[in-house]
């Protein structure tokens, strides 16, 4: 089986480091590795430009277009190639060295699998909050298998024809819910999804945290723009217009009732957020890309 490892970056040359040499140790060896820079300033695009090694094929691009922007770069790139699947991750994502050949056995042994995705842990061990998958149910299918119907991007192992298929990931969706739903876009295609808990990743933020209200920062703020907007996206059609409408409604008057105990500050912020959110996502249309 041929495998093009994914990675997106942006300034954070030293887990980039991390991560490509975990992957480089790896016991199933990848073909390629393509490394998509989004517009780092912090000595990453330097650190590419020197790298001399023939495996590693770097995206540069100009300016930021996000992790949805960065992924779809780079599966495109590894679809091109004609590989027979594909193994995507974040730059601070650091697989164990047998993390791909667990994903690999996996792929193998059961038929119509759209994709495979890794137990994701965080420095202590524990499972990281921010990528559980969604669960069809929580019954092991044996050996530590779950079927699952969505997951993260931190080391998901998809097959070339599966993009070929339902085309990638939303590239406007700048950052946010790209990876879920992508992943739940298989599965409605009629696809398997599964998590093996034998392979196993460290995904090394700087803490153990779930993307949600409760944990925003003002840093942070910007980004529920997103969570809101794409998240309307992703779950149209699921209903009819007008329960779609108030189902999301509620959903944006809940968050917004959630940020009531907060600073003046931060909750304005995410208030003006999550309302621009919400009304962008009544018409946002993104266009579905696929790889001739």
């Amino acid at each position: 089986m041929t495998i093009a490892a994914v990675v997106v970056t942006y300034n954070r040359l030293s887990l980039l480091k991390e991560c490509l040499e975990a992957i480089s140790l790896q016991t199933c060896k990848v073909n390629s590795i393509i490394v998509v820079n989004n517009a780092s300033t912090d000595g990453t695009t330097e650190y590419l430009q020197q790298l001399d090694d023939k495996q590693i094929v770097v995206k540069s691009l100009e300016k930021n277009i996000g992790g949805a922007g960065g992924f779809a770069e780079g599966i495109a790139i590894a679809t091109k190639m004609n590989v027979d699947a594909i193994w995507i991750m974040d730059d601070d994502t650091i697989p164990q060295t047998d993390a791909l050949e667990h994903l690999v056995y996996i792929l193998n042994q059961h038929e119509n699998t759209g994709f495979v995705n890794s137990k994701v842990v965080w420095t202590d061990g524990n499972i990281h909050q921010m990528n559980i998958p969604g669960y069809v149910h929580h019954d092991d299918l044996g050996g530590g298998l779950y079927a699952i119907r969505s997951a993260s991007f931190v080391s998901l192992l998809v097959p070339s024809k599966i993009v070929r298929e339902v085309g990638l990931p939303y590239r406007e969706f700048f950052i946010w819910v790209d990876d879920a739903e992508f992943t739940a876009r298989i599965v409605k295609a009629g696809h398997k999804g599964y998590l093996t808990t034998s392979s196993v990743v460290v995904h090394k933020t700087a803490t153990n945290y779930g993307a949600s209200i409760k944990t925003a920062t003002p840093e942070a703020a910007w980004k529920f723009y997103y969570y809101m907007r794409n998240g309307m996206f992703a779950s149209r059609g699921e209903k009819p217009w007008i329960i779609w409408f108030f189902k999301n409604l509620n959903h944006l008057r809940l968050d917004i009732h959630r940020t009531k105990n907060m600073a003046p500050e931060l909750r304005s912020l995410l208030k003006n957020n999550l309302w621009r959110g919400f009304v962008d996502g009544l018409t946002f249309s993104p266009r579905k890309e696929f790889v001739d």
